[in-house]
């Protein structure tokens, strides 16, 4: 790579937990390595055009630290406290730190008492963490600093109590429980993530595909985000609204269903090599027999792969959708592919790329659409 072509650096963690393998990317400006010596001379590095390593563990503080009890009263604490859920610092009080510290911490019981039992450590203090900085021609957001890397990435580990952490009783209501035919019944022919976080979604599908395949967008709609050089594959939509289907030239085939009335796709088995689902997980009120389907669809060996941001519809998404942290809806979705017996299950994040010069949001948001993926195999 040529040095003066470039313009920032991607920090990027891979780890794995019990369930998954992860990488958390991050894209920062040459001026977020100035806080540290180790970060600059890893960013001379990687203008060289090689990935430079960096010891992680210094910012996966603190670690090692008991879990701490604290007495819910005096506390401005919300009614829906779950434990196996991460919450800011900051609301558990003095002893855990600052009144406004946003750091996420685990509440591991709510012991019904009054005490409640938090677990202070980072995130990924238990985990072995690999950090790479390596240069990148796609420029940054600016303002960020190379430690917001660490806020988030662990999140995303499955607790032990997974389906209670994540589905507690009304985790699945909506705030609009009409009918969600009437919902879509006006088409929406625009994009919903920018062409930044477009490109990106692109080139990690583009990794599972191979021409000659036979793929389901489920919850289609104007756009499959596929890459535009890869041809030779034969993509089914199914979908909410026809107008949209109608819109998406990738399209092969166009189904109109709503997964929330009857979550039975109309495929016979082993139909599909991969199935993709962007920017609609949320929506789905019965998920589990939804990501059953979808095994059944898929081909032995067969990838699943769902794709979110950080914007969707409020009124027509799950209640725990909102009540999460970003990496914590990945553990939720990871939470689903594990129950559903798909193997090799992944995660990945990217955040901090600049949003397009000429995108209609760009001045209230200078950031790219954040994205996060979670995909797995169905066991060939």
């Amino acid at each position: 790579m040529n040095e003066s072509a470039v313009v920032a650096f991607e920090a990027r963690l891979e780890w794995h937990s019990e369930h998954a393998t992860h990488v958390d990317r991050m894209l920062v400006r040459p001026a977020a390595l100035h806080g540290d010596g180790r970060w600059l001379a890893a960013g001379e590095a990687a203008r060289q055009g090689a990935e430079a390593a960096l010891d992680a563990a210094p910012w996966c503080q603190p670690r090692g630290l008991a879990v701490v009890e604290v007495a819910r009263s005096g506390l401005r604490l919300p009614l829906d406290l779950v434990a196996g859920r991460h919450y800011p610092c900051g609301m558990f009080g003095a002893a855990l730190g600052a009144p406004r510290d946003p750091r996420p911490v685990r509440l591991v019981e709510d012991g019904g008492d009054g005490r409640l039992r938090v677990d202070p450590n980072h995130p990924l203090a238990a985990a072995p963490v690999r950090m790479v900085l390596a240069p990148s021609t796609e420029p940054a957001a600016p303002a960020l600093r190379l430690a917001e890397l660490f806020c988030g990435p662990g999140l995303q580990r499955l607790p032990a109590n997974a389906r209670d952490c994540y589905f507690a009783p009304g985790a699945l209501n909506r705030a609009d429980e009409e009918a969600d035919v009437a919902f879509h019944a006006r088409p929406r022919l625009t994009q919903h993530l920018d062409a930044r976080c477009r490109g990106e979604l692109a080139a990690i599908y583009g990794r599972l595909l191979r021409p000659g395949m036979r793929v389901l967008d489920l919850m289609a709609s104007i756009d499959s985000h596929l890459p535009q050089d890869l041809h030779g594959l034969t993509l089914a939509g199914l979908g909410m609204n026809p107008e949209e289907l109608a819109a998406n030239p990738r399209l092969a085939e166009r189904v109109v269903q709503d997964l929330n009335a009857c979550p039975v796709l109309p495929w016979p088995d082993a139909s599909f090599d991969a199935v993709l689902n962007t920017a609609a997980i949320e929506y789905l009120v019965r998920p589990a027999e939804v990501l059953a389907e979808v095994r059944r669809v898929l081909k032995p060996g067969g990838h699943f792969c769902v794709a979110f941001s950080d914007r969707w519809f409020p009124t027509k998404a799950i209640a725990v959708w909102s009540r999460l942290h970003d990496f914590e809806r990945m553990g939720l979705v990871l939470s689903l592919f594990h129950e559903a017996a798909f193997d090799e299950l992944h995660t990945e994040s990217l955040r901090g790329a600049a949003r397009p010069a000429d995108d209609r949001y760009i001045a209230a948001r200078e950031f790219s659409d954040p994205l996060f993926v979670v995909r797995g195999r169905k066991r060939a």
